[in-house]
């Protein structure tokens, strides 16, 4: 029923002329989990991003899309990622390259319905990053006051600061087989639940070594949940409100009028396609203004996009996309420069060459990209489909239209080819032409697809009749789908445009080594301070044991799991291991 009102909100802000975002309400925040809050150069910031409600902190049904930023001092975002979100979370990784300076930064998470609130109310966690390799005399001080606020602020962030309250959830507890391990001893660690059915919920388990190395406190999903729950106003965008993506990702933007006399810009069709295996193809008409909204329910992670005028005054206009959402970076509070005490010196050392030995093996030990569901055609499935390998093989298209794919039939005026589809239910074949994609990008000019070698074709796709793709009416699909997957056209029209548009990141499986007997990894130097990431913990039923490998590294690691049940109630647990 919630996500019905939603829904009915998004028709009627899209089908009404701009609103002014002070009258929306905002019922939406984000909440992030990093591994840690101070890097060096050469490490991996690892996150995780929870969508909740400001009220009582239970999964967001509005949003499917966050955004999360790394931004530094001056306003410049260092790296931005687009999540989709799966049961109102999702996770991604940044690698910290030397390129970066040593100083404050912010990590910041938002979705684009929070954009109407103040610029503050957007999450922030301050970051530290060090880099040795562009470290001055500046950096180091021998003051030993600052020294001692940067160990108490380490000795904080691992026990005094959180409350005590939030240190051992009353309905979950860290279980591990032992205290203290050696180095690459297998850990075996369990999450218990005192409940006879454990809530259900989504959570995110770390482990990682305890140095001191100047670090700020983190945000507990306990702290989170007691910030006030009064639902924010915009008082930033002045204009119109800012949609929220609640069917998928958005991607927007407007036709322009070529011409000095002005064009319509109402109603012209305009065409969206996202090529690859699980490929996407959209079709909307544009409103008075010449504007068009695309939304996509499903991931498409390829990285080329196509957005196309279908029509016959398509050469009239010329296409431009929107810009797209960010905050405004100037209202964000960065803590000052901070100077590092000559007592972390040797702990920086270490770490540095750490990461240097890990990144160095990195073909050894690198993360697994966990892959994309494959999501169905449009068409399917309701098309007739040849897969081209049952046959004869043809090396040209007009072989494989006599001799397989029976239904097609073309026509040729001079070098220029058209495609077409018998309709054999029909004595006079209908005037409008086919929809024909490869991989799902749309071809309004079929001629490369007849110099094309047919042995690189995996199916031909087959839809005859008249078919509705949005507004569009087409007389018939045919879908070829190569091979490899990656057809790319060389068309090149003003009507035809080809932006670079931020893709969701792909989600991983970060690398774990398993030192059972007979395996390769002995040799390998393992120095990982990350000992185990693991974004996606549910602890809806009895959860497996967890499994995981100390390093060559010794000292204290810390073990913390944090999450929301999926009643709202906040989740923070904290143990400490230690490698001898």
């Amino acid at each position: 029923m919630e996500r019905i009102k939603y829904i009915l909100l998004l028709v009627l802000l899209i089908n009404t002329k701009p609103i002014i975002a002070q009258n929306t309400s905002i019922n939406e925040s984000v909440f992030i989990h990093a591994n840690a809050t101070t890097f060096v150069t050469g490490e991996k910031l690892l996150y995780k991003i929870y969508s909740l409600k400001n009220t009582d902190k239970t999964p967001s049904p509005v949003s499917k899309v966050a955004y999360v930023e790394l931004i530094d001092p001056t306003g410049k975002n260092i790296f931005k990622n687009k999540l989709y979100l799966k049961n109102s979370t999702g996770e991604g990784d940044y690698f910290i390259p030397t390129t970066i300076k040593t100083g404050s930064y912010k990590l910041i998470g938002y979705t684009n319905w929070m954009l109407n609130s103040d610029a503050s109310k957007i999450f922030q966690v301050d970051i530290k990053i060090i880099n040795p390799y562009q470290i001055s005399e500046s950096n180091l001080t021998e003051n030993k006051a600052i020294s001692e606020k940067a160990n108490l602020a380490n000795s904080a962030s691992t026990s005094g600061t959180v409350p005590q309250e939030s240190l051992s959830d009353k309905n979950f507890k860290i279980k591990v087989n032992k205290d203290v391990f050696a180095n690459r001893e297998k850990v075996t660690l369990g999450i218990e639940s005192s409940a006879l059915s454990p809530e259900k919920g989504n959570y995110s388990l770390s482990v990682r070594k305890k140095d001191n190395l100047p670090t700020i406190n983190q945000l507990t999903p306990g702290e989170f949940a007691k910030i006030s729950a009064e639902i924010e106003t915009n008082s930033q965008n002045k204009g119109a409100i800012i949609l929220p993506e609640l069917r998928g990702e958005m991607i927007s933007g407007k036709i322009i009028s070529k011409s000095p006399v002005n064009n319509s810009l109402q109603n012209i069709i305009v065409a969206l396609s996202i090529a690859g295996k699980s490929f996407a193809y959209k079709a909307v008409k544009t409103n008075e203004a010449g504007r068009f909204i695309f939304n996509l329910d499903k991931p498409y992670y390829n990285n080329e996009i196509v957005i196309q005028i279908i029509g016959d005054q398509k050469e009239n206009y010329t296409l431009e996309l929107d810009k797209a959402n960010e905050p405004d970076y100037s209202k964000l509070a960065f803590q000052s420069n901070f100077n590092l005490s000559s007592e972390i010196e040797e702990t920086l050392l270490e770490r540095s060459i750490a990461s240097q030995i890990e990144n160095a093996y990195y073909t050894d030990k690198i993360d697994s990209i966990i892959k994309p569901d494959y999501t169905d055609p449009f068409y399917y499935p309701v098309a007739k489909q040849y897969l081209l390998s049952d046959f004869t093989r043809f090396p040209s298209l007009k072989e494989t239209i006599t001799e397989i794919a029976t239904e097609l039939y073309y026509r040729q005026n001079g070098a220029d080819y058209s495609l077409h589809v018998n309709d054999y239910s029909l004595h006079t074949q209908l005037p409008e032409s086919p929809l024909v994609i490869v991989d799902g990008y749309m071809l309004q000019n079929i001629n490369e697809l007849f110099n094309f070698n047919m042995a690189n074709m995996y199916s031909i796709s087959i839809i005859t009749g008249q078919y509705y793709v949005g507004p569009k009416v087409f007389n018939g699909v045919i879908s070829f789908v190569t091979v490899d997957g990656n057809f790319t056209s060389l068309q090149k029209d003003n009507y035809i445009f080809k932006p670079t548009v931020l893709r969701p990141s792909v989600k991983k499986s970060y690398y774990s080594p398993n030192y059972t007997v007979g395996n390769n990894l002995q040799r390998i130097p393992d120095y990982r301070y990350q000992l185990l990431w693991k974004p996606d913990v549910k602890l809806d039923q009895k959860e497996d044991d967890i499994y995981f490998y100390t390093s060559d590294v010794k000292g204290s690691f810390e073990v913390v799991l944090e999450g929301f049940t999926e009643n709202g109630q906040p989740v923070y647990l904290s143990k400490t291991i230690s490698v001898e």
